[in-house]
């Protein structure tokens, strides 16, 4: 239960939050779900491990760096491609083009993404 709104906030954090990602209350208001609806979904996502970090009262949380979010992307019937037409621009190549977007491209730059989220977080740690 709670696996598609779980897909649906996992391309959220894509979307949205990342490289910096989002506290539970920050992802829970950008969603617009219904805190009970949130709460099944976040919790599932958090099974998948799809999200890492958080912890405690405005801890952010974050992508798991280890990519098994990326299920969360192709899910049946979704066009991997509308994801990576909605990245931040600092997560999505900028070269124009009329080629189709493959699956490999996206994932290759979610994978830069993702690792400047890890330093983000080593760095971050650091500071403790």
């Amino acid at each position: 239960m709670g696996l598609r709104t779980a897909r649906k906030l996992t391309v959220l954090m894509v979307t949205e939050f990342q490289p910096y990602g989002a506290t539970w209350g920050e992802l829970k208001k950008k969603s617009g779900m219904t805190r009970p609806s949130y709460k099944r979904a976040f919790n599932r996502a958090k099974e998948m491990k799809w999200f890492v970090g958080g912890g405690g009262q405005g801890k952010p949380y974050f992508l798991n760096p280890d990519g098994r979010w990326r299920e969360a992307l192709e899910p049946a019937g979704s066009s991997v491609s509308s994801v990576k037409s909605n990245l931040h621009p600092e997560t999505r190549d900028s070269k124009p083009g009329l080629s189709p977007v493959r699956a490999s491209d996206l994932h290759s730059n979610i994978d830069s993404v993702v690792a400047l989220a890890s330093e983000a977080i080593r760095y971050a740690d650091q500071k403790k």
